[in-house]
């Protein structure tokens, strides 16, 4: 087998792979929060949680680049990627987050609320799909 031949991780199919789950997990949090959003802020926390969770998706896509880029390389630099990409992530959280809070046009509470619930949640489905990516490609290594 030629290495041309061997199997690899594709980091274009594997970032769309994380990115649909993730997007997934987005949609789901949406559904799932918004009759108590409603009930609770109205059409303005709606859209306030809308934002926060859009925030936290950038941030999960941006994030995971990192670490997907570093997946053809040998194992012991995944740390590296993997470091970098948790950076990523929160440097791009915090900054949308700051700068939407700035603009004063949505209702702090919910944003800030949707914002920390949908990072943890997408966070644990991102680190899910990156942990069998990284898995795999050690055992690829190999």
């Amino acid at each position: 087998m030629t290495q041309t031949d061997s199997p690899s991780i594709r980091p274009v199919s594997a970032f769309l792979g994380i990115s649909l789950k993730s997007a997934g997990t987005a949609v789901a949090l949406g559904l799932v929060g918004y009759w108590p959003t409603s009930a609770q802020a109205g059409s303005v926390g709606v859209s306030a949680m809308l934002v926060g969770i859009g925030i936290a998706l950038i941030g999960a896509w941006l994030g995971t680049l990192p670490t997907i880029a570093c997946l053809p390389q040998e194992p012991r630099r995944h740390a590296n990627g993997i470091l970098l990409g948790l950076a990523v992530r929160f440097a791009i959280t915090l900054g949308l987050g700051i700068a939407v809070l700035v603009t004063g046009c949505f209702s702090v509470i919910p944003l800030l609320l949707w914002l920390a619930i949908a990072q943890m949640v997408i966070l644990m489905v991102d680190v899910w799909g990156l942990v069998t990516l990284l898995r795999r490609a050690a055992r690829m290594a190999r």
